[in-house]
């Protein structure tokens, strides 16, 4: 009795699964955003990165070896992924509650997106790298699974502040008393005599300025200018607790000029600007700004 299926060749699925779980494991890191940061964390994202890489590397042996039913059940299984950014943005907005300086629910769902895609990134790394060692060899499926690799993660890195904004040291003073300035921007008034103090000695402070209108868009987009505060507050700590709001660290825009500048004014617990600096140009663009522009009037005066 003849077989119906060709016999599988086990190759392209191991190296295609090894790529496609290396392409998911690279980028398993916390990083700033602080997630995952728990062994539990970890090993949800790693069972997801096994299922991705196996549904990636198994269609292709599925339909050279004639198995359409289990092609198709691969393809529908693929499509349980949706329910990672949901199950990712739960999460993070539970961890809200229990943080000083939120990141926002801008920042949230851009995590959520990224946990999402970075699923379908590992199946489709282990898809190519399959479909590249079954026609080529396991050579240059090697070879082609590492430039695979390479690709993807340029795909995945976004923007980052530092490519649209110019971060400046500022200074820190108060205004008639109490209105408190980074720089040449106003944050907010400071009614308390200690708080205004702390500021003068221990604050620091910094000026955005955009470089293009891609940058002015970003810096007028509130969810960004609150995990840019969420990421100054990680990288240099704040000094800060519960029902005290003149101590939360706060980016604002230049108003009422209207330079399309922002400033951004922290309590640090460690005094590092070059560590603050740093922090800011390496928060990521979020999705909600990334594609806007909009041009300052005043600075559309200035330039000319």
């Amino acid at each position: 009795m003849s077989g119906s299926s060709a016999p599988i060749n086990w190759t392209p699925m191991i190296v295609g699964f090894a790529a496609g779980l290396l392409a998911r494991m690279i980028s398993l890191r916390s990083g700033r955003s602080h997630y995952p940061g728990y062994p539990s964390g970890y090993i949800s994202q790693v069972a997801l990165a096994v299922i991705a890489a196996m549904i990636g590397s198994s269609v292709l042996p599925a339909l050279i070896g004639k198995q359409f039913t289990a092609a198709t059940f691969l393809t529908l299984a693929a499509t349980q992924f949706r329910d990672v950014r949901t199950t990712e943005r739960q999460t993070l907005e539970q961890e809200e509650k229990l943080i000083l300086v939120s990141r926002g629910p801008g920042y949230i769902e851009g995590i959520a997106i990224t946990y999402e895609a970075r699923n379908y990134l590992s199946m489709l790394v282990a898809l190519l790298t399959s479909t590249v060692t079954e026609f080529g060899g396991l050579v240059v499926g090697l070879i082609g699974g590492v430039i695979i690799l390479i690709i993807g993660e340029i795909f995945m890195s976004g923007k980052h502040l530092e490519d649209v904004i110019d971060v400046q040291p500022a200074k820190i003073w108060f205004d008639k008393g109490s209105l408190l300035y980074a720089g040449e921007v106003m944050m907010m008034e400071v009614g308390l005599p200690h708080s205004r103090e702390r500021y003068e000695k221990e604050g620091l402070a910094v000026v955005l300025t955009p470089k293009n209108e891609r940058g002015q868009a970003v810096l007028w987009n509130i969810s960004q200018r609150q995990a840019i505060a969420y990421e100054a507050a990680t990288a240099v700590g704040v000094q800060k607790d519960v029902g005290y709001p003149e101590q939360t660290p706060l980016c604002r825009m230049a108003m009422p000029q209207g330079t399309g500048k922002a400033g951004l004014s922290i309590l640090p617990v460690e005094r590092d600007m070059n560590k603050l600096i740093h922090a800011i140009k390496r928060t990521p663009v979020l999705e909600s700004s990334k594609w806007t522009r909009i041009t300052s009037p005043v600075l559309n005066r200035e330039e000319m």
